[in-house]
């Protein structure tokens, strides 16, 4: 699944093991400070929209021109993650 700044790939563990992520910018993306800013906020966001479900794998890959705010990435992430149903239930508070 995707979007115009991120690409998810998910796939199921065989260990039902706790949910993992990994995270993909390119050098496309800008320079070293650009990347480790990207990776910084998709790694917040994805925090912020509640973690990877137990017994799932992601790897988020950053698209170029990724510049948004953290709240907006973590909006599309929970949206595509729950779409692929990778991410936990939403706590009815998690805007709160």
């Amino acid at each position: 699944m995707s979007t115009a700044h991120l690409v998810v790939h998910t796939a199921k563990r065989a260990d039902n093991g706790a949910g993992r992520y990994g995270l993909v910018v390119s050098r496309k993306v800008g320079g070293a400070v650009v990347r480790n800013r990207a990776r910084r906020q998709t790694r917040a966001a994805i925090e912020m929209a509640g973690g990877i479900k137990p017994g799932m794998d992601a790897v988020f890959v950053v698209r170029p021109g990724t510049m948004l705010r953290v709240r907006d990435l973590a909006d599309q992430i929970c949206k595509m993650m729950e779409e692929m149903a990778a991410f936990p239930p939403k706590p009815s508070d998690r805007r709160g």
